[in-house]
């Protein structure tokens, strides 16, 4: 299941988006041409009068129940920036206190590690953060930068490899979390039920159903789509890059 998401995901945005629509347009279709007379007769008055405000609820709970799967997607991916951020910014701390001991082999071994662990980061670890989750173990170059910090003696450089860490693997379980199947499945649920109850509603109206069918579903498309393209931080156009640790790769390198 996670690669053919992942390889959805990866998609152009613009192309996620017609994607998106497709489906839509399709229920729809149905509804307008199947459901709708179905409940409400050919003419549109078997069913007898549709209250509004029956689609009004409908909408206000898709519409919370979108929002609340927005704010998980977004809140994740902000975590997930400020944990990037946070994980170069500790390496940086690594690399200006090595600046400051007395011995210089040391500083030079702490430097090369810093490049060791960033290189591995960027070209071994990130490519693999669109897949399936990792494990949260600790690599060795990690393991082997900590013990060249405690060596040194030097506190705040133990604090920034330790925060790096936990940078780190708020960065892998968080950005590698998927919503769960049935978050969207009740989004999709109710989105279907506020296109019947709209096709109902202009059920003695072929024309405005139509109208009031093509926009919503545009809507939801949109809605749809705005989620899945942030679905995964790590995945597709908006995928979060190692820019930082490419910065700081290049300044251990510089100075080793």
């Amino acid at each position: 299941m996670y690669p053919v998401v992942d390889k959805f995901l990866s998609l152009p945005t613009g192309l996620i988006v017609i994607l998106a629509i497709a489906p839509w347009s399709c229920i729809a279709v149905f509804v307008n041409l199947v459901v709708v007379p179905i409940l409400c007769g050919r003419d549109g008055k078997k069913l007898g009068k549709f209250e509004a405000e029956v689609t009004s609820q409908i909408a206000l709970a898709f519409g919370l129940l979108m929002s609340f799967n927005a704010v998980w997607i977004w809140d994740r991916s902000d975590r997930v920036h400020a944990a990037v951020i946070t994980e170069a910014s500790a390496l940086t701390t690594v690399l200006d206190d090595s600046e400051n001991l007395g011995n210089v082999a040391q500083a030079k071994e702490i430097r090369d590690m810093v490049a060791v662990y960033s290189r591995s980061l960027i070209e071994k670890e990130w490519p693999t953060l669109g897949g399936k989750p990792l494990p949260l173990t600790r690599p060795a170059e990690m393991l082997k930068l900590r013990v060249l910090a405690q060596a040194s003696g030097d506190a705040n450089m133990v604090e920034a490899v330790n925060l790096a860490e936990k940078s780190r693997e708020i960065r892998i379980r968080d950005g590698m979390a998927y919503m769960s199947p049935s978050r969207w499945g009740v989004v999709f649920a109710l989105a279907v039920l506020l296109l019947i109850s709209i096709g109902a509603l202009h059920g003695e109206s072929p024309r405005g159903r139509k109208l009031a069918l093509a926009l919503v579903t545009l809507a939801i498309s949109f809605c749809f789509a705005v989620l899945m393209v942030h679905a995964r931080p790590f995945v597709g156009q908006t995928a979060i890059q190692p820019t930082e640790l490419q910065s700081i790769l290049v300044r251990a390198e510089s100075t080793s």
